[in-house]
C-alpha cells in the first residue's frame, strides 16, 4: 500500500495538526475557511517499517470501528461521527489513503485527552473533586451504554479518553478508539490480548476467555488515577512482577506499594495525598474494591440475599437454610449512589482542617453561629462547588490556633531523616509528587484561612449593622421619654402658675419630688444610651477596619505565598531527570530545599503580627459586640418601665387637675403614692441601669510576649472619631447592599434631639393655651 502525505488543504479544507497516532491509525485536525467547521479524521495508517505487519485481522479491527461510530453508537460520552460537505473532500482524502479501507470523520474534542491533564504539573497529587466526579459519570455513562449494546471496549485508558467544551462551557469527557471494541455474547469470548498493558484486567493476561468486566478493571484503575496522580498496582515493575503482587492480594485491597528498601505494602484506602473530600473518599474506596476485584466472576458484583448484601466470607462459613446468595450487579448503581450524594465541605478556622459530612434533606446541624435554629444543612450545600469550603466553623473566643502543626507525608518525612539516602526511581518519583502537593496544599490552605478571616470579618460586621435599629430604638425612645417628662414639667409649671392659689403647698411638693426622681432616672438612661451609642459606634468602625486590613486587601487570593512558580520549575527538573532515567544521590535535593523553605515560609506567615493582631480586633469586636447587646437589652427593658410610669404620673396629674376644676373650692390632695410609684427611685439608688463601663471591663491593649502578641489582652476601645464606611474598607469593586448601611451614615443622636426640642416648643404652647382657656 502506497501511504502518501495528506495535501495541506482540499478546497476550503485545510489541514492544521496531527492529534494523535496509534498502532495502525492516526488522527488529523481539518478546519473549514469558510464555514469554521473543526473535524477529527482518522485514517489508517502505517509506518513503513510497519507495512508488513498488517493483516486482515487489522483491516477487520479498522471497518469494525467505523461501523459501530457511524451506524450504531449514539452516546453524549462516546465521540460523534460528524457529517461534512462537499462530500469531495473525502473521497479527494481517500486518494492519499494509501487504502481501500474508509475514512471516519469526528467531532473535534480541542481539550486534548485525559492523559495530558494528567501530565500536568498540578495534577501529580490527583484531580480536583469536581473533575473525579465528572469523568467517572462520563465513564460510566459511556461503558454502561457499550455494554447495554453487548459491547466490550477492552481499551479503556487515559489516552482514549478525551475532553470537549460544551456550549455552556462546562467540559465534556468523551470515549474514543472502539477499534478494540468487541461485541460478545455468552457463545462468543475474545480471547486476544489487547489494549494497554497498564490498564487491562489481569484475566486478558492469564485467561483463555474474559467477559465485559474487563472493562470494570480499567475503569478502576483510571479512577484511582485521576484521585492519587498515580496508578495503584506497583506501576514500575514489569508486567510479571507486578501479576504475581496482584494476584496476592485481597478483595478489599485497591493498592500496593513498594518502598526502598523492596518492602510490599497492601493499602485498602487511597493515598491520603489527594484533593477530594474525606467523605467522597471513603465511599469510592468501596466502589473500588468491586472494580479492582481480581476474580473476573465477582468483579463489579456482590452477593445478597434478598436485599442484604453478605460478604464471601459469610458465605463461606455461615449456612443459610432458605435463600441462598445471588450475584448482583453493582458496579454501576453504587457509583450513581456515590456521585449523587451530597457532601458539604467545612473549614475549621481554629485547626485549618477541611472536615466532610454527607447530608440529605433529613441531616439536622446544631445551631451554630449565624445559623438559625430552622437552617439545615442542606440549605448551605452549593452544587459543583468543591475547590473551596462551603461552610466556616469558628471556635469561640479564639480563630486560629497559635501552634499549627504541618502534616507532611511520609515519603517526605522520611526523606528529611535520611538526606543522604539515595532514591530509587519509583520512590523519588513518589517524593517529589508528595512535596509539591505539600506546598501546594499549604498555599491552599493559608489562602482558605485568609478566606475564612474575612468572612468571619464581614459577618461579624453585618450583625453589628443588623444591631443598628435596635440602638435606634434605645435612642428613640430614651429621648422621647425625656420629651415626654419635659411635657410633665412644664404641666406642673402652668399648674403653679395659674391655679396655685387654689391648691394646698403640699400638693406641689409631692408632684415635684416624683418629677424630680423621675428626671434623675431618665438622666441616668440617657447617659447609658449614649454610652452605648459611642460604643457601637466604635465597634462599628473597627469592624470595617478589620475586613480593610492589609492582609485581606484585593487579590490576596492570587498571592504567591510558597514559591508556586520555582516549585514547578523543580518538579519539572525531576520529573525530567526520572524520564531520562538520569538520577543520582542529588536528585530529590531542590524538591527537599522546596520543602524546607515552604515551612519556614509557613512559620513567619501563622506568627506574623499583623495576621495576629487582626485576629485579635475580631475575638474583641465579637466580645465587645456581644456585651453592647446584653447592655441594649437590658436598657430598653427599663425604658419601656420609665415610660409606663411617666405615663402613669401624667395621666393621675390630670386626673387632679380635672377634680380640681370640678370643685375648686375642695382642697384635693394628689393620688398618694403608691407602692410601685416608688420604681423609679428603686432604680437610680438601686443601681438596675446597666453600668455600660463596668461591663465592658477596662481597655487594656494587647500585651506583647517574646515578640509574640498575646490573645488574652483586652479589647481596645476607641470611643467617637469617624466611622470608616464599608466602601472603603472592601475596597474598589465591592459592592455595598443597603442592609449594610453603618449607624452613623443615617439620621444621628443630634437630629433626634433637636426634634424633640422642636416638638416641646410646640407642645409648650399648646399646654399653655388649654389651661386659658380652662380658667375663662
Amino acid at each position: 500500500m502506497a501511504q502518501l502525505e495528506d495535501p495541506p488543504f482540499i478546497g476550503d479544507w485545510h489541514r492544521e495538526k496531527r492529534l494523535g497516532s496509534g498502532g495502525f491509525g492516526v488522527v488529523t485536525q481539518w478546519r473549514n475557511q469558510k464555514t469554521q467547521q473543526t473535524v477529527a479524521i482518522k485514517k489508517f495508517h502505517v509506518l513503513q517499517q510497519d507495512r508488513n505487519e498488517v493483516t486482515d485481522k487489522h483491516c477487520e479491527r479498522w471497518a469494525n470501528e467505523v461501523t459501530l461510530m457511524t451506524n450504531t453508537v449514539r452516546n453524549d460520552n462516546i465521540v460523534k461521527t460528524v457529517q461534512v460537505q462537499p462530500e469531495s473532500f473525502l473521497k479527494e482524502l481517500a486518494k492519499h489513503s494509501g487504502s481501500k479501507l474508509p475514512i471516519l470523520c469526528m467531532e473535534f474534542c480541542e481539550g486534548g485527552d485525559l492523559r495530558r491533564v494528567l501530565n500536568r504539573v498540578t495534577s501529580c497529587g490527583g484531580l480536583g473533586e469536581l473533575e473525579v466526579r465528572d469523568i467517572l459519570r462520563s465513564l460510566r455513562n459511556a461503558i454502561s451504554y457499550l455494554h447495554s449494546l453487548k459491547i466490550t471496549h477492552r481499551d479503556i485508558k487515559p489516552e482514549n479518553i478525551v475532553l470537549k467544551v460544551d456550549g455552556e462551557g462546562r467540559t465534556v469527557y468523551k470515549l474514543t478508539d472502539l477499534g478494540y471494541a468487541k461485541a460478545l455474547d455468552k457463545q462468543s469470548l475474545n480471547a486476544s490480548l489487547v489494549g494497554t498493558v497498564e490498564y487491562i484486567a489481569p484475566d486478558l493476561i492469564y485467561c483463555d476467555r474474559y467477559n465485559c468486566s474487563v472493562d470494570y478493571w480499567s475503569m478502576g484503575i483510571i479512577g484511582f488515577e485521576i484521585i492519587c496522580g498515580i496508578r495503584p498496582f506497583i506501576p514500575h515493575q514489569s508486567i510479571a512482577q507486578w501479576m504475581r503482587h496482584v494476584q496476592q492480594k485481597k478483595s478489599t485491597h485497591i493498592a500496593i506499594t513498594e518502598d526502598n528498601r523492596d518492602n510490599y505494602t497492601y493499602h485498602n484506602e487511597l493515598f491520603p495525598e489527594n484533593h477530594i473530600s474525606p467523605t467522597l473518599g471513603k465511599n469510592l474506596e468501596k466502589w473500588l474494591m468491586l472494580a479492582l476485584e481480581w476474580n473476573p466472576k465477582q468483579r463489579g458484583h456482590v452477593f445478597q440475599i434478598g436485599d442484604k448484601e453478605v460478604t464471601e466470607q459469610q458465605i463461606k462459613t455461615v449456612k443459610f437454610a432458605e435463600d441462598k446468595p445471588v450475584q448482583v450487579l453493582k458496579i454501576f448503581s453504587l457509583l450513581d449512589t456515590i456521585l449523587q450524594k451530597k457532601i458539604l465541605t467545612i473549614f475549621c478556622l481554629y485547626n485549618a482542617r477541611f472536615v466532610s459530612v454527607e447530608i440529605d434533606d433529613s441531616t439536622t446541624l446544631d445551631q451554630l453561629d449565624r445559623i438559625t435554629e430552622s437552617t439545615k444543612p442542606i440549605d448551605l450545600y452549593l452544587p459543583n462547588f468543591y475547590d473551596k469550603p462551603m461552610l466556616f466553623v469558628v471556635k469561640q473566643g479564639a480563630i486560629v490556633q497559635p501552634d499549627l502543626k504541618p502534616e507532611i507525608p511520609r515519603s517526605v518525612s522520611d526523606v528529611f531523616q535520611n538526606i543522604k539516602l539515595k532514591l530509587k526511581p519509583h520512590m523519588l518519583r513518589q517524593f517529589i509528587s508528595n512535596a509539591h502537593f505539600f506546598v501546594t496544599r499549604e498555599q491552599r490552605l493559608y489562602v482558605t484561612i485568609l478566606d475564612g478571616i474575612k468572612n468571619y470579618g464581614l459577618v461579624l460586621n453585618e450583625q453589628i449593622v443588623n444591631s443598628k435599629a435596635e440602638v435606634s430604638r434605645l435612642n428613640k425612645i430614651t429621648y422621647g421619654i425625656s420629651g415626654g417628662l419635659e411635657y410633665h414639667k412644664l404641666a406642673l409649671s402652668h399648674t403653679r402658675t395659674k391655679i396655685a392659689p387654689k391648691l394646698a403647698p403640699q400638693t406641689f411638693t409631692l408632684w415635684e419630688e416624683r418629677a424630680s426622681r423621675m428626671e434623675a432616672t431618665i438622666r441616668k438612661l440617657t447617659e447609658v444610651a449614649d454610652k452605648v451609642t459611642k460604643r457601637y459606634e466604635s465597634v462599628l468602625k473597627r469592624s470595617r477596619e478589620a475586613v480593610g486590613h492589609a492582609l485581606l486587601k484585593s487579590g490576596y487570593d492570587q498571592q504567591d505565598y510558597y514559591g508556586q512558580k520555582s516549585l514547578d520549575g523543580r518538579y519539572e527538573i525531576a520529573r525530567a531527570q526520572l524520564l531520562e532515567k538520569n538520577i543520582h544521590e542529588k536528585s530529590h535535593i531542590e524538591m527537599l530545599q522546596a520543602v524546607y523553605e515552604c515551612l519556614k515560609k509557613r512559620d513567619i506567615l501563622l506568627r506574623d503580627y499583623g495576621l495576629r493582631e487582626l485576629q485579635q480586633q475580631l475575638v474583641d469586636i465579637r466580645r465587645e459586640m456581644q456585651e453592647i447587646s446584653k447592655a441594649t437589652e437590658k436598657a430598653l427593658e427599663h425604658a419601656d418601665k420609665f415610660k409606663k410610669e411617666l405615663a402613669k404620673l401624667t395621666l393621675e396629674h390630670n386626673d387632679n387637675i380635672w377634680n380640681l376644676m370640678q370643685n375648686l373650692t375642695t382642697t384635693t390632695s394628689p393620688t398618694a403614692v403608691r407602692k410601685e410609684d416608688s420604681l423609679s427611685n428603686g432604680i437610680v439608688n438601686g443601681g438596675l441601669l446597666p453600668d455600660i463601663d463596668s461591663i465592658m471591663g477596662k481597655s487594656t491593649p494587647p500585651v506583647t510576649v517574646n515578640g509574640d502578641l498575646s490573645l488574652n489582652g483586652g479589647p481596645q476601645f476607641h470611643v467617637g472619631g469617624s466611622v470608616r464606611t464599608l466602601q472603603n474598607s472592601l475596597g474598589e469593586g465591592s459592592i455595598v447592599t443597603n442592609s449594610m448601611l453603618c449607624f452613623g451614615e443615617g439620621p444621628d443622636v443630634e437630629s433626634l434631639i433637636n426634634a424633640n426640642q422642636s416638638l416641646i416648643m410646640t407642645t409648650e404652647d399648646l399646654i399653655s393655651d388649654g389651661f386659658e382657656m380652662l380658667l375663662k
